[in-house]
């Protein structure tokens, strides 16, 4: 009979109000047809919702092949976890790794997470369609073009293909492979390394794609697929390999696709593209026109970026070269292109007593929800890579604290008393936030040091070493910008000590009216210098 792959997908409508998809793709020459199917929401409700695209023969996307759309609306009665699912009698005959596939039902979940705390969610859309073929003993490559509409982080694993009731199916085994069957946890390849000469025949593989947001698993699709391993010694296209991208926003990408296929001179060659760029509205969506040529096919793309494509994810974008050999082969490589948004400039830092001004201009992307503050103590030089965002670790820079709203735009360090000192360069950095967690790139460094306002005690060292009669010698640097008009005089120091490594109870040990007046010998009274240890602070 009929079934060969299909996925659920879903878009938030507003509310707990959702739009479900099915789509199936099944034998156009079988006599089982579904004009409408029926679908569980998950929350004890059944439908049954309609197919939107006719017969489905106008969608035929290979030789008896033909792709179904069923689209439903529903609305949840409260936020919690659901699993939609379909279930459908029957899958088409002689599926290899499925016994008696004929006779057993196909089964596909979709998990829609409603949680107001995580934010409203639309599952990923899979651009690429669930049926390919392959060759015995040669490396097959699938990828399902997997798009997720809000930036979420998204990850592959391979599951078991499901029947009846959504139970794993009775004799079901993963393809036999030659060497390995994976599936890439973050581009989404499935690699079949190979398929064996002996195994002719229809294959049907699931998959589930997972969606992570702030570390939180928020949705997913399963998609069941069928590969058609078919005698042949056709070879297939090669792409030339891409590498990843990370750009400014606002930067126009322009770069050409090679695909060759060299065994047949006179084959043709169809060089395709998808992912998430192509779907923006134009004009900020990108462009890649599909074209066929003779034994190899070349294209530009392009993308002019923008501030409304930066994300924290990159974007995925696949290309496809199939050829029109005996039987049509297909490759895909898969590039990754991270959209960032550029740094806040003209940051300065101006001393304001024993505090740090910091002020900067407002971010280039106003989807900035803030800003993060970075510090150290002197200046580092950092120059980010092209695909270094924020503030790395590795140059000693420490996360201050966060600036909330794009317009605020100053930051006072210091407030706590004692966390800065005079005498010391202090450098900033700033970076742009945004509400999905994208970072910008990090500001020029702006450095700076405290005014000269308060005593620093420069040295400390044990001058006699005695159990009754040690002696302490203390220097400390006297403050030469004193404000007389903020803070007028007379003016005094207090000495004090404490025992211990990190201080306790501090009593005054001298006072001294003379702001010259800069070093003490601490003999009284009775010191042990030769069993404990002494804190001062002035």
């Amino acid at each position: 009979t009929h079934n060969r792959a299909g996925e659920i997908t879903y878009r938030h409508l507003g509310g707990f109000q959702y739009e479900a998809t099915i789509i199936t793709y099944t034998k156009s020459d079988s006599p089982a047809d579904r004009p409408e199917l029926g679908i569980s929401w998950g929350d004890g409700i059944t439908d049954t919702i309609p197919r939107i695209n006719g017969n489905g023969l106008g969608e035929i996307v290979a030789l008896d092949i033909k792709k179904n759309i069923y689209v439903g609306v529903h609305t949840y009665p409260a936020p919690a976890v659901y699993v939609l699912s379909f279930e459908d009698p029957n899958r088409n005959g002689g599926v290899v790794n499925i016994p008696n596939s004929v006779n057993i039902p196909f089964f596909v979940s979709t998990q829609l997470v409603i949680n107001p705390f995580l934010g409203i969610n639309n599952s990923v859309q899979l651009l690429n369609p669930p049926i390919d073929e392959a060759c015995p003993g040669q490396i097959f490559i699938h990828n399902p073009g997997a798009f997720d509409p809000d930036g979420d982080s998204i990850s592959y694993r391979i599951v078991q293909c499901r029947g009846e009731n959504g139970d794993v199916i009775p004799g079901f085994i993963q393809p036999n492979a030659t060497n390995s069957f994976t599936l890439d946890a973050i581009t989404g390849d499935l690699v079949w390394n190979t398929p064996p000469l002996n195994g002719i025949g229809e294959y049907n593989v699931a998959f589930i794609i997972e969606e992570w947001r702030n570390g939180i698993l928020i949705g997913s699709v399963t998609r069941d697929m069928q590969i058609n391993v078919v005698p042949c010694q056709n070879q297939p296209p090669v792409i030339v390999g891409i590498p990843d991208l990370c750009v400014d926003a606002g930067t126009s990408i322009g770069f050409d696709v090679l695909a060759t296929d060299s065994d047949n001179p006179s084959q043709l060659v169809t060089l395709s593209a998808s992912g998430g760029p192509f779907l923006f509205d134009p004009p900020g969506n990108a462009v890649f026109t599909s074209i066929t040529g003779q034994s190899s096919a070349t294209q530009t793309f392009t993308w002019n970026t923008s501030c409304d494509h930066v994300r924290k994810e990159p974007y995925l974008i696949t290309f496809k070269a199939v050829d029109n050999g005996q039987p049509n082969l297909a490759t895909y490589e898969t590039m990754q292109v991270k959209v960032v948004a550029q740094a806040p400039e003209n940051l300065t830092a101006s001393p304001q007593g024993n505090t740090i001004l910091l002020n900067w201009d407002v971010s280039p992307c106003d989807k900035a929800s803030g800003y993060a503050i970075y510090r150290r103590n002197g200046f580092y030089g950092f120059v980010p890579d092209q695909c270094e965002t924020g503030v790395p670790s590795y140059t000693g820079y420490q996360f201050v604290d966060t600036v909330n709203g794009l317009n605020n735009l100053s930051f006072v360090d210091g407030s706590t008393a004692g966390s800065l000192l005079p005498g010391r360069s202090y450098c900033y950095m700033v970076v742009a936030l945004f509400p999905d967690g994208a970072e910008s790139y990090a500001s020029v460094e702006a450095c700076t040091e405290l005014d000269d306002v308060l005593p620093v005690i420069t040295h400390v060292s044990i001058d006699s070493t005695s159990q009754s009669t040690g002696r302490v010698y203390v220097e400390w640097s006297k403050p030469d910008e004193i404000d007389p008009l903020q803070w007028p005089g007379p003016y005094q120091y207090v000495l004090q000590r404490a025992e211990g490594l990190n201080g306790g109870v501090f009593v005054d040990v001298a006072t001294f009216n003379s702001l010259n007046d800069t070093t003490f010998l601490d003999t009284v009274p009775s010191i042990n210098t030769l069993q404990l240890v002494w804190n001062y602070r002035v």
